[in-house]
């Protein structure tokens, strides 16, 4: 009880630090350096609060099963599945409603459940339990891209299968670990709806906070060049598509006012960064636009508060097409290299073999081209190796400290639950560093169980690459090329939105913009392998067209806007001229030979003159 009651002081502290503001600088202005610096990387700090709520319930259940299996004499192994679970399913409860996230957690805690009593009864057919542990696999590729839920309950299935295979655990013993598993049923519960909530209206303003910094950060600095100004204001621009996500709980006034501010302080931040003939004048334009955002931005937080207590629901979306969703040659491909790392790993180590399986699951989860398997593959080895550096030593210097060791242990899930669905090699350090403090713990010898480790996990990189050139018919160029053909399809739903709005009733030109941006988004993360391979060859025509497709984004945000709030026929004219110059600039450089932006840029001439 007294647990409790302390986390919970400790929980209500930090939301009230959370929560303040200063007051010099309005309702959107962070109170401290270090909330500046996570906003800075984390819009709205959902990735930092779902980390927190991972930490915490592994916590509590660590405290709670493990205190119970040494007072009563048992094998700690008991508690590793309530562990699992309330390390994995924080990761992906992200309903907005208490029915939604309380079915979410029935499904995962569910497929879990299934999974290790399948494996329990399984494990004394080796050949039989492999093959079922495939066709685990395999479903939970299938499944990767219908939803958090969907990928949480298979993460938790394949993850929960190794276990039952690993531990052979009697019926006595999966009885006890079903047991105190739902003391984590109910600590994932306690951290997620009382410790750490969900609180709306508290996201929408730090979201808005992250607008305001990088928009200052444009502010500041003057003299950026081309690729700088660029990722300020794609850094920008994610910073407002988070504020996006939380427009569903205002009302359409409200949702339209603050997305039109939105889109004023990103085209008066993108005019900054561009002209620099005209500083002053952007300046003060880019000024009153976080004014304008900070008066809209706190009437939102307030209507946002008011629809939570009222119970306002979101906007239902589009129903999910299962059928339409499975990811059918994913899920085979990494059955196959899922397959060879099996058959290699189990000669390296019949008990360690999963280090090598999991290596091939992990590398191609949303991976959509050969680029992409060998940048995640080549992250894996590199936050292996520094892992296994850093749990060796750890695990002496913490040897007899029981509590610094809970504190590493927690460091370590909370690391790994911020960065592995962001920053892939950053995860897999963090829990390479788990694996070894809970190994060196147990009695283990760190050495050869450090040898083994690196050995599966070269043996799975080489495979998935192996996998990835034979089986992945994708190039990264290829796939670089159809998001460049998303963007130039949204683009002209943003010149069709613009030019039908004063006609008749159509998709909103604002909408559409932000759909555009998310394709844009789309093609900066399918363009991370090629930035990788710059350091072997450097694709000077993808490098030259990069920029001026960037610039036909900022010139559609700017007709956009302009069409929104009715400008004067001069001001749309001018945005439509600076449009079709960027699409011009784009397909001059980049080769394309795409009749759509050509004539798009034939329309948007005619129409500007």
């Amino acid at each position: 009880m007294s647990i409790a009651a302390s986390l919970c002081s400790l929980a209500r502290g930090f939301r009230r630090a959370r929560d303040h503001r200063s007051t010099t600088r309005g309702a959107v202005s962070p109170s401290s350096r270090l909330l500046t610096r996570l906003l800075g990387s984390d819009p709205g700090l959902l990735r930092f609060h779902t980390a927190l709520r991972s930490a915490i319930a592994c916590v509590l259940t660590g405290v709670i099963t493990i205190g119970w299996t040494v007072h009563s004499h048992r094998l700690p192994t008991l508690a590793a599945f309530a562990l699992l679970f309330a390390m994995v399913a924080p990761l992906f409860l992200r309903d907005a409603t208490p029915r939604g996230w309380f079915r979410s957690l029935a499904v995962i805690y569910g497929a879990g459940s299934a999974s290790l009593i399948a494996a329990s009864a399984l494990a004394a057919w080796p050949l039989v339990a492999d093959a079922a542990f495939l066709a685990v696999l395999f479903a939970a590729m299938l499944v990767q891209a219908c939803g958090p839920r969907a990928l949480g309950g298979a993460m938790t299935a394949v993850v929960s299968f190794y276990l039952g295979l690993y531990l052979h655990p009697t019926l006595a013993h999966v009885i006890a670990m079903l047991g105190l598993s739902t003391i984590a049923l109910a600590c994932v519960a306690f951290t997620g709806r009382v410790l750490v909530p969900t609180r709306p209206e508290a996201t929408l303003r730090r979201a808005l906070t992250a607008v305001t910094q990088r928009a200052t950060t444009v502010l500041a600095d003057r003299r950026a060049d081309e690729p700088g100004a660029m990722r300020h204001l794609s850094l920008l621009n994610e910073a407002a598509l988070a504020v996006e996500e939380q427009l569903g709980l205002l009302d359409l006034t409200g949702a339209q006012r603050l997305r039109a501010c939105l889109i004023d302080v990103e085209v008066a931040a993108a005019q900054h960064a561009v002209d620099a003939s005209w500083l002053d004048r952007s300046d003060v334009r880019l000024r009153v636009a976080l004014r304008r955002l900070s008066r809209a931005g706190r009437d939102a937080v307030t209507s946002t508060a008011r629809a939570a207590k009222t119970d306002v629901k979101r906007p239902a979306g589009a129903a999910l097409v299962w059928r339409d969703a499975l990811s059918w040659l994913p899920a085979c491909r990494a059955t196959t290299a899922a397959l060879i790392a099996m058959l290699i790993g189990h000669s390296v180590s019949p008990e360690r073999w999963f280090w090598a399986v999991i290596t091939t699951f992990v590398v191609f989860l949303g991976t959509r081209s050969r680029g992409d398997t060998i940048r995640k593959t080549g992250e894996r080895v590199l936050g292996t190796l520094a892992g296994v550096a850093v749990s060796a030593a750890l695990v002496g210097a913490f040897h007899g400290t029981p509590w610094l060791l809970v504190a590493a242990i927690a460091a370590c899930v909370f690391g790994w639950a911020y960065f592995i669905l962001t920053l892939y090699g950053q995860g897999v350090f963090f829990i390479t560093v788990l694996v070894g403090l809970v190994y060196g713990e147990l009695g283990f010898a760190i050495g050869p169980l450090i040898e083994m480790r690196v050995e599966e996990v070269f043996v799975g990189c080489i495979v998935s690459i192996a996998v990835a050139v034979s089986m992945m018919p994708l190039r990264t160029s290829h796939h670089v090329d159809v998001k460049v053909t998303g963007v130039l399809d949204a683009l002209d739903e943003v010149v069709r939105a613009c030019t039908t709005r004063v006609d008749g009733p159509g998709l909103h030109p604002l909408t559409a913009m932000r759909a555009l941006d998310r394709r844009w988004h789309e093609l900066r993360v399918a363009l991370r392998p090629l930035q990788t391979q710059q350091v072997f060859a450097w694709n000077s025509r993808m490098e030259l067209a990069v920029g001026p497709l960037f610039a036909c984004v900022q010139a559609a945000r700017e007709l956009a806007r302009e069409t929104a709030r009715g400008a004067a026929v001069a001001a749309t004219d001018e945005a439509r001229a600076r449009l079709a110059g960027a699409l011009a600039l784009f397909a001059a450089r980049s080769g394309r030979d795409s009749r759509n932006s050509d004539e798009v840029a034939a329309r948007e001439l005619v129409a500007a003159r």
